[in-house]
């Protein structure tokens, strides 16, 4: 039987653990990665158990895991934008262009921005008049007659 140095296992999984990454999402193998290198670098230097091996490498993970994923996540993948339902309204005053009738409670279209968008009003707004963009939420904008 051939004789394999624990270090080179710990070494090659680590490696496993690198490229199972790559067809994986989540981010998470990373750290296996990290922590089976972890144990092989221990082991060069001394010799542990496999429980000790085992206790090594579980700790390494999870601390390399919980202290670096979000910033790693952030270095490789950039930051990460939230924003609120009303995106990318300025806070001056947009106008757009009713195309489809708006007659409540039913939705029309206004083109506005560059793009036509489902629009609702307070009150009936027939087709060419000029609105105001009053709000903005998710596909829908709300609109009031200039």
């Amino acid at each position: 039987m051939i004789d394999i140095s624990p270090v080179l296992i710990w070494f090659l999984l680590g490696i496993a653990f690198f490229v199972a990454e790559l067809i994986l999402p989540g981010f998470i193998m990373f750290f296996f990665g990290i922590g089976a290198w972890g144990v092989a670098a221990v082991l060069a230097m001394a010799s542990l158990s496999l429980n000790t091996q085992l206790m090594v490498f579980i700790a390494s993970s999870l601390i390399t895991l919980f202290l670096l994923r979000s910033w790693i996540r952030s270095v490789f993948f950039g930051e990460e934008i939230k924003e609120n339902d009303s995106v990318n309204m300025d806070s001056a005053p947009a106008t757009g262009v009713v195309t489809e009738a708006i007659s409540p409670p039913a939705k029309g279209r206004v083109k506005y921005g560059g793009s036509s968008w489902q629009a609702v009003a307070d009150e009936l707004i027939p087709v060419d008049t000029v609105v105001e963009v009053v709000e903005r939420k998710d596909l829908i904008v709300k609109v009031r007659k200039l």
